[in-house]
C-alpha cells in the first residue's frame, strides 16, 4: 500500500508528461506553445509541522490527521498546473476573501447534497483551489466519527467525493481506486 508521500513523490514525477498534456491542450486551443509553457510551473514549499487545520468557523480548527500531517511535512504548498494545495495559512486566508464567502453561501442555497449544504463551518476546510472564479474548490469535510477527512472536489459543476486523501491522490495519479 502506498504512502501519502509516495503518491505526492508519484505525482510529482508525473509533471513532465501532465505538462506535455497541458500544453498540447492551450496549444489546441490557439495559444503559441512558447506562451502555453510560460504559464506552467511547478512550485513545491518545504514541508512544515503542522498540529491543526482551519476550518470555515474561524474559531474552530480540526486537529490535523495522519495522512493530512504526512501531506505537510512533504510539502507546504504546491502549485501545480491548475490546481493549488495550501498551506494552513493561505487555507485561513482564503476564508476571508469575499467570493469564496460567496461561493459557500450559493452553495448552501442553491446544491443540496453539497458538503456546504449538509456540514456546518466547523466541519469544513479548504484542501486546495483549482479557480477561484468559477468556485473550483478541493473541501476537506471532517464528519465527526473517522480519523480521517474525506475530500470532496468541485469542479466545473461537477462533485467528486473520496473517502480520505489517500484515495483523492491516487485519483490524481490516475491510480484507479
Amino acid at each position: 500500500m502506498q504512502s501519502i508521500s509516495q503518491l505526492l513523490d508519484q505525482y510529482k514525477i508525473r509533471f513532465p508528461a501532465r505538462m506535455e498534456e497541458k500544453v498540447q491542450e492551450l496549444v489546441a486551443t490557439g495559444m503559441i506553445e512558447m506562451e502555453a509553457r510560460s504559464h506552467i510551473r511547478l512550485k513545491i514549499a518545504p514541508g512544515i509541522i503542522v498540529d491543526h487545520i482551519p476550518t470555515l468557523n474561524r474559531e474552530v480548527q480540526q486537529p490535523v490527521s495522519s495522512q493530512l500531517r504526512e501531506r505537510f511535512s512533504y510539502a507546504g504548498s504546491w502549485q501545480d498546473l491548475g490546481e493549488h494545495l495550501l498551506d494552513p495559512v493561505q487555507m485561513s486566508e482564503l476564508l476571508h476573501q469575499p467570493h469564496f464567502r460567496e461561493w459557500i453561501t450559493m452553495m448552501r442555497e442553491h446544491r443540496e447534497g453539497s458538503a456546504p449544504a449538509l456540514y456546518p463551518d466547523e466541519q469544513l476546510s479548504v484542501l486546495s483551489v483549482m479557480n477561484e472564479e468559477n468556485g473550483d474548490y478541493t473541501l476537506l469535510v471532517w464528519p465527526e466519527e473517522t480519523a480521517e477527512p474525506q475530500v470532496w472536489r468541485y469542479y466545473s459543476q461537477q462533485e467528486q467525493q473520496f473517502v480520505d486523501l489517500k484515495h483523492w491522490l491516487k485519483w490524481m495519479n490516475g491510480i484507479s481506486i
